[in-house]
């Protein structure tokens, strides 16, 4: 089963917060669309302090099933998300997946295939997860997505004894887009570079990484994650894609 597609959407909705996103290529760092990349960097350091890690003391894992699958990924991973250094993944290409939703059904992501990800991993634990996905619910639902993106709910580092299990919580929050489990070892958040939550990848059309962000998403930057999301080529920063 290829990712579900979907109408556009955007006009059936009250317009999206309008930023001023710079043009692929270009040299001018400054402006409204510079600011909400500071934004988004900003959160990133936020992240440092805030941000729950992947892992904890007790074990991960699913022995019922029903919140982890299985896992395939094809092609070279990405590197670790480095919140401070720079991103040496911009510019590469994302690799390829297989995941299940939690009724079991697969589901083929293929970056590269025309269609603009947003690649969200959460973790039912983790209480900036909480805060932000009713955030998100709240922002889809009332400005839709471009028809040209496909946006996915990555559940993540499943801990049964900690409660608020993602099947329920996805569900009980009304989460509109596509959730996919990760496996009982984070495979899916391994090969995309995850190192804290809640964690944003955003792929081109061209199916190569333009944006890594770790933390809350600051005012507007849910609108320059999906148009990044649309793009093909330079990445926002001017530099040539690797």
């Amino acid at each position: 089963m290829t990712p579900r597609r979907r109408p556009a959407r955007m006009h059936d909705h009250e317009p999206a917060p309008m930023t001023d996103i710079p043009t692929p290529g270009a040299t001018d760092r400054s402006g409204p669309g510079r600011t909400i990349l500071l934004a988004l960097v900003g959160a990133v350091a936020l992240a440092l302090v805030a941000a729950l890690t992947l892992g904890g003391g007790d074990s991960p894992g699913d022995p019922d099933g029903l919140e982890t699958g299985p896992v395939a990924v094809f092609g070279e991973g990405l590197p670790a998300f480095e919140e401070t250094n720079g991103d040496d993944a911009v510019g590469l290409v994302a690799p390829d997946f297989d995941a299940t939703t939690f009724d079991g059904g697969l589901v083929q992501v293929r970056p590269g295939d025309g269609t603009g990800y947003v690649i969200a991993f959460f973790a039912h634990w983790c209480p900036h997860c909480q805060a932000e996905v009713p955030k998100l619910t709240e922002w889809i639902e009332r400005y839709g997505i471009p028809s040209d993106v496909e946006v996915v709910a990555v559940s993540t580092a499943v801990y049964p004894d900690r409660g608020n299990l993602p099947r329920a919580w996805f569900a009980a929050e009304g989460w509109p887009e596509l959730v996919l489990r990760d496996s009982d070892d984070s495979e899916l958040a391994e090969a995309y570079g995850l190192r804290s939550f809640p964690y944003f990848v955003v792929v081109g059309t061209d199916g190569r990484v333009r944006v890594r962000v770790s933390g809350g998403l600051p005012p507007d930057g849910w609108t320059y994650l999906l148009d990044q999301a649309t793009r093909s080529g330079a990445v926002p920063t001017g530099e040539d894609a690797t």
